[in-house]
């Protein structure tokens, strides 16, 4: 399903569009727990079993696909994340979205929900079937854990059985240095955050967001240093974790995705034009939040709209709560401002799902 606002697309130069495979959490959504019990009335589970719901969410992943309008057929294809349901919601979206070789996997870390799908990109490269084999791009650290968890995609003297496994490339890179992908090699910036904590929670985890172009996606974090904020400035469209209303040791909860991109807007303002939630609990039912998050930004916008000049600094925080919000779990202003439509300083944000397809306009200049 591809996006259907009067929002104009997000520009880009080589950007052409990107694909949610799955906007949920590890667990995804439904929870089993939900649907199992008798008392259950979990109207986000309930919805998610219903053909086509928005609250059915696959393990948070995309599909990144770009061109260079200069070159005829350059066109790449760029996988964030291969998690667990990877394959499933491959089968699903990848023919309905006219998708099908992948140039390159940008793993974001080594939790379940990002690598325990990559035994299935054989189905891309047995027998050269698709191509003939899959590039994997990701950290040292993350690299650790892949040969722990899947030795014999690392080195095939491993495997057992037929033998036949995927044929994978492995490429390290490091979390401070931008590098190239795809046939056309496009520009990939690593977007360094902290996604909860290790050594027995004194040391914090490093996961990686990424930027690819005007697109900044970071789907896993509980905090993002100001130099990687730094890097997502003049994104045109990002992407942010937001697990739910209340505060999570290792994600954002969605009052901080908010007050990051009301950051990035007032850094860069005019250049963001469009975000996404992703990466969402089952607490966070898509139709109620949704309308809930537009009459928030509305009420920010009508208030901005009154002011007699552009405010300055977290403008924001003088009119909202969000401690307090991420506390009664309700999206809400300090006072009722009334609703305004647009407004630079608050760009569109939106809950993203699965199977979402968002396309760019290219950038002439």
């Amino acid at each position: 399903m591809s996006w259907t606002t009067a929002t104009p697309p997000p520009p880009s130069k080589w950007l052409d569009r990107v694909v949610f495979l799955g906007t949920g959490t590890s667990s995804q959504v439904p929870s089993i727990h939900c649907l199992t019990s008798p008392g259950s009335h979990c109207a986000t589970c309930h919805d998610a079993v219903k053909p086509g719901s928005k609250n059915r969410r696959f393990n948070t992943s995309v599909v990144v696909v770009g061109s260079d309008p200069a070159e005829p057929g350059s066109e790449a294809t760029i996988l964030i994340d291969c998690g667990k349901s990877f394959y499933e919601s491959a089968l699903q979206y990848f023919p309905q979205h006219g998708l099908r070789r992948i140039d390159a996997v940008l793993l974001t870390h080594g939790h379940a929900d990002a690598i325990l799908g990559l035994d299935d990109l054989r189905s891309w490269t047995m027998g050269g079937c698709i191509q003939s084999h899959v590039d994997v791009y990701l950290t040292p650290e993350c690299m650790t854990t892949v040969r722990s968890t899947f030795p014999y995609l690392v080195d095939k003297s491993f495997a057992t059985g037929g033998g036949d496994v995927g044929a994978l490339r492995w490429h390290l890179i490091d979390s401070s240095t931008p590098f190239r992908v795809g046939p056309m090699q496009a520009l990939v910036t690593p977007l360094p955050v902290e996604h909860g904590f290790s050594n027995g929670g004194r040391t914090p985890f490093e996961c990686l967001g990424y930027r690819i172009d005007a697109m900044s996606y970071i789907s896993d974090c509980h905090y993002i240093p100001p130099s990687t904020m730094s890097l997502m400035h003049g994104s045109s469209m990002v992407i942010l974790d937001g697990l739910k209303m209340s505060r999570h040791a290792s994600h954002y909860s969605i009052p901080q995705a908010i007050d990051s991109i009301l950051q990035l807007a007032q850094d860069s303002p005019k250049e963001l034009s469009l975000t996404f939630l992703t990466d969402l609990t089952h607490r966070i039912e898509h139709h109620a939040m949704e309308a809930e998050l537009q009459e928030f930004l509305g009420g920010m916008r009508a208030w901005l709209h009154a002011q007699p000049s552009p405010p300055t600094g977290a403008w924001w925080h003088t009119i909202w709560d969000a401690p307090r919000n991420e506390k009664t779990e309700t999206l809400g202003l300090r006072h009722n401002y009334g609703m305004a439509a647009a407004h630079p300083r608050v760009p569109p944000m939106h809950l993203a799902w699965d199977g979402l397809q968002i396309e760019f306009c290219k950038a002439t200049t």
